[in-house]
């Protein structure tokens, strides 16, 4: 299995997490990610690790969030890259977003 880096712009649902949730700036935590296939437009969820910058403040219901996010996968380029849709899901819904670029494998985590 391979892992690919990831910057996203996420909108994290705090209804569906009752206004609390694992993503908190400065910290790492495992969510599954949902994307859709380039070409085929199925589904198909993907394990990651997804980080928010320390300085970044908490998200509201209405804040958009910066992550970094490290998914893995053998496939996964078919169905991320820049501009692509996807959802966050740690047994429920907990956010929608955006790809809005690829990192380097070896760029720190913010």
């Amino acid at each position: 299995m391979r892992h690919y880096k990831y910057r996203a712009l996420v909108k994290l649902d705090l209804a569906a997490t009752h206004g609390h949730h694992a993503l908190a700036p400065g910290r790492t935590c495992r969510v599954m990610v949902r994307a859709h296939h380039h070409r085929t437009h199925s589904g198909k969820f993907f394990s990651a690790l997804a980080a928010m910058p320390a300085t970044s403040a908490s998200a509201s219901s209405s804040q958009s969030v910066q992550l970094t996010l490290t998914v893995l996968g053998d496939d996964v380029p078919d169905y991320l890259d820049a501009g692509d849709a996807l959802d966050l899901w740690q047994g429920a819904d907990i956010g929608h977003g955006v790809i809005t670029r690829r990192l380097p494998l070896w760029v720190e985590a913010p």
